[in-house]
Order: C-alpha cells, then sequence, then structure tokens
C-alpha cells in the first residue's frame, strides 16, 4: 500500500539547516498498521505530512498504491487525499457550524462514496447516534475525536493516517479510541499509520517503528 524509497527532508533555518529526514525506506502492506515513535522534533509529523502531500521531500519518492507521487501535482494531491487517503489528527476539525451528521459524512460526500449502511454502522460502533443533531463545540473531547474518525473512515480509504490522535485525551478515553479506531481500520481493510509519543497506544498496533536522528528503526521496548 505505501512504501517510501530513500526519503529526505531538510529545513533550512536562518541559524542553520535541521535535517529531519536521511534516507528514509519504509514498506506499509495492505490491511496492515504501524506506529511511528519519536522524541518531539524528531521528523514523526514531518514524515506523516510528506505521506500526505501537505509537504514535498529534498528527494526520494513516495509509492501509493502502487503510484509513484514523485511527479504528482497539487490536483493529483488533492484528488488522492480525497478518496485515496484520510487523515486524523490530534485536533479534531470538526466545522463548527456543521451538525455532527453532516460532519462525519463530509469527506465521503466529496468523494462520492457515501454508503448509508456503513454510516449508520459507524456511528452505532462509536456511540454517536444520540449525538448527531448536535454541533461540535456541544461534545466533549473523545466525542470529538471518534466523529474525526468515523468521517476519516466512511468512504473507506486505503490508508489512514493518524498523527497523535489521543494527545488530548485522558488515558482512559484514548485506550478507547485507539482500541475502535484499530478495529474499525480492520473492518474496512484499510492500511493505517500512526504517529504517537505513547509505547502503550502504539502496542495496539501490527508493528512500532522509531524515528531517531533522521533515520527510521524497529522500536525496541524497554
Amino acid at each position: 500500500m505505501l512504501q517510501l524509497i530513500r526519503l529526505s527532508k531538510t529545513f533550512h533555518q536562518p541559524d542553520g539547516d535541521i535535517r529531519v529526514l536521511e534516507g528514509v525506506d519504509f514498506k506499509l502492506d495492505y490491511g496492515c498498521s504501524a506506529a511511528l515513535l519519536g522524541e518531539s522534533g524528531s521528523g514523526k509529523s514531518t514524515l506523516l505530512h510528506l505521506i500526505a502531500g501537505l509537504d514535498r521531500p529534498d528527494s526520494g519518492d513516495i509509492i501509493l498504491a502502487g503510484h509513484s507521487t514523485e511527479k504528482f501535482s497539487d490536483n493529483d494531491w488533492n484528488d488522492a487525499r480525497r478518496s485515496l487517503l484520510s487523515l486524523v489528527f490530534q485536533q479534531y476539525h470538526l466545522v463548527p457550524t456543521l451538525s455532527i451528521a453532516n460532519n462525519l459524512q463530509l469527506q465521503a460526500r466529496l468523494c462520492s462514496r457515501l454508503d448509508k449502511d456503513f454510516r449508520d454502522h459507524l456511528v452505532d460502533r462509536l456511540g454517536l447516534s444520540q449525538l448527531l443533531s448536535r454541533l461540535p463545540h456541544q461534545l466533549s473531547g473523545g466525542q470529538q475525536q471518534r466523529v474525526a474518525i468515523a468521517r476519516a473512515l466512511l468512504h473507506k480509504p486505503e490508508l489512514v493516517m493518524a498523527d497523535e490522535p489521543t494527545g488530548n485525551l485522558d488515558e482512559h478515553t484514548s485506550e478507547s479510541v485507539i482500541s475502535l479506531l484499530v478495529e474499525l481500520v480492520n473492518e474496512t481493510g484499510s492500511s493505517l499509520l500512526m504517529v504517537t509519543h505513547s509505547p502503550a497506544m502504539a502496542s495496539h498496533l501490527d508493528a512500532q517503528w522509531q524515528l531517531h536522528n533522521g533515520s527510521l528503526m524497529p522500536y525496541e521496548y524497554a
């Protein structure tokens, strides 16, 4: 599903260059999940943004579903983010003026993939049935993140990427949200790549990797 080939990225700052990624190689198969750990500032979010086309690497290639993105235009990336990919962030990014029902259907409608039966299934599994007429500000953080997960999964993307999806939640709510995310991703057959600072959250996924000094390596639990 995803392959990174010698991916490198440097940020140019007035006080010197910051080499964030240096020749990163990685592969994630269809239907598999992987957690990406690392210290703050190690480049975890940068790597996710590159895979999503929100930033561009200095060199190397990103292969999505067998297609090289090296020559992707902005429109190509927009199409990929609309249908092939899905993103879940630490901030929920719900549209404040839309009801929960309309928020969770937003991406599926944009790519004309609204499956009403699957929508009802997600609403039931994520405990959202009594919340559909509310606005985002009327929900708790955990409830808003469940809406964001439903929105990310409803159009059945091939790759779901989550950037610290439980960063704003307490430990108990985090466990519940991650468990549901992994279960539902498995149901859709999507692949999942999640950035997290928590080894406990990472343990829910099939594989754990660590980004350190610009390189990606298997994570070893202490």
